[in-house]
């Protein structure tokens, strides 16, 4: 399995874990040109989670979480903000927004809230 492919089967995980916290998954992979794309965005009551998903084999390049740079942060925001001027139903009056970051390391899934203040 390739790095693509393991990536992907991790966006899966990272679903159906969301989903069994009482998620809906709204979007999956929502790009926003060069800034990049937001893995999966869900919501429950009135939160509204833009979640990053990091998947590795190993820790041997440290935990998966370590990959969320500053850049990437930025990235995450521009992308956010790009899906809610698409999307005004969900603008921050109707909704409180987080984002969040499932890693996936081998079999353990852990969730990490509020990684962009």
């Amino acid at each position: 399995m390739n790095n693509h492919q393991y990536g992907n089967q991790g966006e899966a995980l990272a679903k159906d874990f969301i989903e069994k916290q009482g998620f809906t998954v709204i979007e999956q992979n929502f790009r926003y040109g060069r800034y990049g794309e937001i893995d999966i965005i869900g919501i429950k009551d009135s939160l509204l989670v833009f979640f990053e998903v990091k998947t590795r084999h190993t820790s041997s390049y440290g935990n998966p979480s370590y990959a969320i740079t500053y850049k990437k942060k930025n990235a995450l925001r521009a992308v956010a903000t790009y899906f809610l001027l698409q999307n005004p139903q969900y603008n921050s009056k109707n909704y409180t927004l987080r984002f969040d970051c499932i890693t996936i390391l081998g079999q353990t899934i852990e969730w990490i809230q509020d990684i962009v203040r």
